[in-house]
């Protein structure tokens, strides 16, 4: 493994660590800011503020790709890691011992999150110029390993001094955020824009409407959003589904749904942290399109036991397959828009990707919504449902997509 990573392009090893490295600290406080808000905010203000900041990130991430391809890749990572770095420096300062600011703080998180949304799509855009077909899949499998490994620790580290050792913690994702923009602009190599002329909303909207006219990458987006859909009804519906009406006794220990709640998402980062480290070598065995169409038989199914049942036993076994999935599904995934997208205008295939997972995200919201009028069997059997139509879509695409 340490050879595969050491052959890889210098580019594509500076997004690994960096992207690792953001992602460890920065779950060190990112998952806790919504109810930063609501100690200072009322929980409508607080609710605003956020839909403010997940706006604001919506129109950045329209723009970013169109950016990217016009200014090149490298100059708008520095340009964003920059705004990033200064804004948790900002934030920081104000929340320190002396005195702490709110309203700064949200000013903050609204450029951090603006500065997020203008870095990934170039980033990942960096990834794919800088890669071969052939260590694609290997690429994403580390990436997807060291993303839940830092989501497990960091969040972990911060729900533990969170509340008491704030200020600590700002500052420290502020100070790594400075090594992260020191790596960036030390080793990243320039590369020139892909695309020349003049930048303007007409040349922005061309740009955009002729990616969407790529048949098949529209097909893989509606295929993503529907089967990751089900990943969000855990974080929403799931979620206060088992809050309400969850409870149970393990080994002698009663367990509250919120307890429930986190036990789910503990195990799921947990078997993909393990699991990463040998799906690689099943995909090798058995080739990526079996591999990922086995990975999506296990995954959607499951769900149905996940967002239906009140079982303890039925939901620790129904995440263990759902996982197992995963793993498989989202590096390969990956894989699978890289082949769609095209190198001249890759940071437009970016930005327009990342609707996916807001969109997801809605979707998320919308289970929350039907709660309160279908019971939770055909709730699941809805969503599952839906999901099987992105499996649907995907046996489509599969035959013509370039995998191993």
């Amino acid at each position: 493994m340490l050879s595969q990573l050491r052959s890889l392009n210098i580019n594509v090893r500076v997004r690994l660590l960096t992207s690792f490295l953001s992602r460890f600290f920065g779950n060190m406080v990112y998952p806790f800011m919504s109810i930063y808000l609501t100690l200072y905010f009322s929980d409508q203000t607080a609710g605003t503020m956020l839909l403010i900041i997940t706006s604001a990130a919506i129109v950045m991430g329209f723009l970013s790709g169109y950016l990217a391809d016009i200014f090149g890749k490298k100059k708008i990572i520095i340009w964003a890691q920059l705004c990033q770095t200064s804004a948790l420096a900002v934030m920081a300062l104000f929340n320190s011992p002396i005195f702490i600011i709110p309203s700064v703080t949200f000013m903050m998180m609204l450029l951090q999150n603006t500065a997020i949304a203008l870095l990934n799509p170039a980033a990942e855009a960096m990834i794919i110029d800088d890669s071969t077909p052939k260590n694609r899949s290997f690429i994403y499998a580390v990436d997807y390993w060291a993303m839940n490994l830092s989501i497990m620790f960091g969040s972990m580290i911060g729900g533990m001094f969170f509340n008491e050792y704030r200020f600590e913690l700002f500052t420290l994702l502020s100070l790594s955020s400075l090594v992260v923009l020191y790596i960036m602009a030390r080793y990243l190599t320039d590369d020139a824009p892909s695309l020349t002329g003049k930048n303007n909303v007409k040349q922005l909207l061309l740009m955009y409407g002729k990616v969407l006219q790529n048949r098949q990458f529209v097909i893989y987006c509606v295929a993503q959003l529907l089967v990751m859909s089900l990943d969000a009804q855990v974080i929403n519906y799931v979620s206060v589904r088992l809050a309400k009406s969850f409870q149970a006794v393990f080994l002698g220990h009663e367990i509250t749904g919120i307890q429930m709640a986190g036990l789910i998402r503990t195990e799921n980062t947990l078997i993909v942290v393990l699991m990463t480290l040998v799906v690689p070598s099943l995909t090798k065995m058995l080739g990526e399109k079996r591999s990922f169409l086995l990975g999506l038989v296990m995954y959607i199914p499951a769900f149905f036991f996940i967002i239906s049942s009140n079982n303890f036993y039925t939901l620790v076994s129904a995440v263990f397959v759902a996982s197992i999935g995963e793993v498989f599904i989202i590096p390969l995934g990956k894989t699978m828009l890289a082949e769609l997208s095209t190198q001249e205008l890759r940071g437009t295939y970016m930005a327009l990707n990342g609707f996916i997972y807001r969109g997801t995200a809605l979707l998320g919201a919308l289970g929350v919504m039907l709660a309160s009028t279908f019971s939770p069997y055909h709730l699941a059997c809805f969503w599952v449902g839906l999901a099987s139509l992105g499996f649907g879509c995907y046996l489509y695409l599969l035959p013509k997509i370039k995998l191993n």
